[in-house]
């Protein structure tokens, strides 16, 4: 019965991050009147490259640039 509150209050605070982690701005700020911890917007750490704050973020809507000599054609093949 233990383990079944434990997963029930690990899953929840799992919804929860997850829905304020696409909370709009407008609604973090509002929740960051509540507590400062709240406000802040979600970190860099998953990789996305979407908004180029990271150094290492390309910019949004290029392609990842591959190395010379990395280059492979494409070739298609028709079955039958």
């Amino acid at each position: 019965m233990t383990q079944d509150w434990i997963v029930v209050v690990l899953v929840g605070f799992a919804a929860l991050y997850s829905v304020w982690y696409v909370l709009p701005a407008a609604a973090r700020e509002r929740l960051g009147r509540l507590h400062r911890a709240l406000g802040r917007a979600p970190g860099c750490s998953t990789g996305c490259s979407s908004c180029a704050k990271c150094p290492e973020a390309a910019a949004p809507g290029s392609a990842p640039k591959a190395a010379v000599g990395d280059e492979q054609p494409i070739t298609f093949h028709r079955k039958g």
